[in-house]
């Protein structure tokens, strides 16, 4: 069985085809043979997350429990460099990551073994980039799978009939193909980039074992990504196009725009929206950076729903995670110790490279010649700085120098400080215009009723903090209830039910979980919420492990589970909030204060955890599901009172 997967009417989907063509004419049968015999999937336009490259023009993966064979014809070797012409290679299974380019002969270059092409700022290496596809593609499925199986690569050049031959051998003699190729072309030039090896005493094309190979072909990578009612309207709103986000993209990447306000009230989406207003009227390339992993997965699937590209050469938006950006950074400004960083001391290698532009030991020249030698992980036009307010200083001053104050927006939540003191951003634009500064005051993701209860929450414990409800959305209510949600089996039914009927989608609902809830082995972490809903029959993108977060759930049945600390900028149709007195009694204590932990008196503490608190109860657009650990806890006591003062909007039962 061979499976195509993908959007009609791009180069990489036709170039998806013509591998799909080129495998049936070689095995006949194949395309419609049972796949417990030979399954092939082949997905075009893919859209990695939380790797340093995100686009894949073409991944196509196979395992073949017939025999299969191909015959070298022509400069065919094994990894000892021996010649295989001739011999017969086994076909047992592959991973290719594959790179479309359209150019003509007139537009490409083909040098030392690779291929570059001609764009407007100058010549590119294709070979390079598929490279690092190749290597992103394999990091994704040792995330996704456990395993770190063989990842093949090959460049498709559309634009030529035929590969430029030199003395009869086609050039590059590896890693390349042109628009004719049949599968032993395809199959072989990418095989053939480090060599043929040989497996069981035949020499043989095999990128796993079957159990690996396996999991590869059920990976989210190959299912449709098809938007729930939540995307849609996520995508809707980042492509409107609003006035506020004309104006802000104007000035990205030239000029400092910052955003301020509480949670709920579109910092984000305000950003993103700017973004892709510059990405179509300019072709701005520009960088998300996010410390919330599970948010840098969330952003990625609006993007790949919307088919904005990442590493594109006409624009685009990229999102990574903060620390792994910076990472990057400091290896290649020669931070890293025999190519690693030191976790434990990254803020003081962030010190350490911004002592190294004081001194002038690296300057503006030498950042230049990064970006331009590795455009796709770090040749950004503007950088959007999600959660400003929240940085280690060191690290902030470290990206100013890379890419100049002017060139970073801000996304700055008033009272949402988890790490300590605020980030100062202002030193690195020092008397530049502040065009770009904004202060959001509207509730835009809740209805007006989880608005008006989040007021009322804060005037209740003494919170400097309000947002205005939005008179445009009426409605939304307030569920409390005792116990562990994961136990409340009937509540977890009329919930998804409630969300199904509004023309919603599992995907659309956001479940924070406290630490009791995660269960831990050596090989993952696991919440009680996704084993419950497992018993149900029900599918969970369980990111409180680590490797799930890192992808985003591709398909739309997925109810997404989070811990607490994760689900800032992340909101749900309906978000239910389980032990949501443990995680306050946590932040309370410190445990989730990060560097406030020890600092404050007790009242000040007990503030500085209502504060946290209101990042969790911002979350929600229609519903907001509450469970309490403790009948007569601080908590409980509040929200009774509330429950008093709103009893139109809290469905109470203690």
């Amino acid at each position: 069985m061979i499976e195509v997967i993908g959007e009609p009417g791009s180069s990489e989907y036709q170039a998806a085809l013509m591998v799909r063509d080129a495998l049936a004419k070689a095995w006949r049968g194949i395309d419609t043979s049972p796949p417990e015999q030979e399954h092939v999937k082949i997905a075009s336009s893919v859209k990695l997350s939380g790797q340093r490259i995100s686009d894949v023009d073409v991944v196509v993966a196979g395992l073949f429990h017939t025999r299969r064979y191909v015959i070298p014809r022509s400069n065919a070797k094994d990894m000892e460099g021996n010649s295989i012409v001739g011999t017969k290679v086994r076909v047992r299974s592959f991973i290719i990551a594959v790179e479309v380019k359209d150019h003509s002969s007139a537009a490409m270059r083909i040098e030392a073994g690779g291929v570059k092409v001609k764009y407007a700022d100058g010549w590119k290496s294709a070979t390079d980039q598929n490279d690092a596809q190749g290597h992103a593609l394999k990091e994704h499925f040792r995330d996704t799978t456990g395993s770190s199986p063989w990842v093949y690569r090959c460049v498709a050049l559309l634009g030529i009939p035929e590969l430029p031959r030199v003395r009869g051998i086609p050039q590059p003699p590896a890693g390349a193909v042109a628009s004719s190729f049949d599968a032993l072309q395809f199959l072989m030039a990418a095989a053939s980039v480090l060599g043929i090896r040989k497996t069981n005493g035949e020499h043989a094309i095999n990128s796993g074992s079957d159990d690996v190979m396996e999991k590869v072909l059920a990976d989210g990578l190959f299912q449709e990504l098809r938007p729930s009612s939540l995307d849609r309207r996520r995508m809707d709103r980042i492509a409107s196009r609003p006035q506020v986000a004309r104006e802000l993209a104007s000035l990205l990447g030239s000029q400092r725009v910052h955003l301020r306000g509480h949670g709920g009230t579109g910092k984000t989406i305000l950003l993103l929206q700017a973004a892709y207003e510059a990405f179509v009227e300019r072709g701005t390339r520009s960088l998300v950076l996010t410390y919330n992993t599970a948010l840098a997965a969330d952003i990625q699937r609006t993007i790949a729903l919307m088919g904005i590209p990442a590493d594109g050469d006409a624009g685009g938006i990229t999102v990574r995670t903060v620390m792994s950006f910076m990472y990057s950074w400091l290896r290649h400004l020669g931070l890293g110790k025999d190519g690693e960083i030191d976790i434990g001391n990254y803020e003081g290698d962030c010190r350490e490279a911004n002592d190294y532009f004081a001194s002038g030991a690296v300057g503006k020249e030498e950042v230049d010649a990064i970006k331009k030698a590795h455009r796709s992980e770090f040749g950004f036009d503007a950088i959007l700085v999600d959660e400003a307010q929240d940085w280690p200083q060191p690290e902030a001053d470290l990206l100013a120098r890379l890419y100049g104050g002017n060139a970073i927006a801000l996304a700055d939540g008033f009272s949402q400080l988890v790490r300590g003191k605020a980030t100062d951003w202002r030193s690195s634009v020092i008397g530049e215009a502040k065009d770009g500064e904004r202060n959001l005051k509207d509730g835009l993701r809740m209805k007006a009723n989880l608005a008006k209860f989040a007021n009322a929450l804060a005037d209740e414990v003494g919170l400097q903090w309000k947002v205005v409800p939005g008179v445009e959305a009426p409605g939304g209510r307030i569920v409390v209830r005792i116990g562990r949600y994961s136990e409340m089996e009937a509540l977890q039914r009329e919930v998804l039910a409630s969300a199904i009927m509004a023309g919603n989608m599992p995907v659309d609902l956001l479940h924070c979980v406290p630490p009791s809830e995660v269960r831990a082995n050596v090989e993952q972490r696991r919440s009680a919420l996704a084993e419950a809903f497992g018993r149900n029959g029900w599918t969970a993108w369980d990111a409180v492990d680590e490797a799930t977060r890192r992808t985003f759930p591709r398909s739309s049945d997925a109810l997404r589970i989070v811990q607490y600390e994760s689900c800032r900028g992340l909101e749900g149709w309906i978000t239910v909030l389980d032990g949501l007195d443990e995680s306050w009694e946590l932040a309370r204590k410190g445990m989730a204060g990060g560097r406030l932990s020890g600092q404050l008196p007790v009242e000040a503490e007990e503030a500085a955890a209502w504060l946290w608190i209101m990042i969790p109860l911002t979350r929600s657009i229609d519903t907001l599901v509450i469970t309490l650990r403790d009948r007569h806890g601080r908590m409980a006591q509040v929200i009774e009172r509330l429950a008093r003062r709103l009893p139109d909007v809290v469905d109470l039962a203690y």
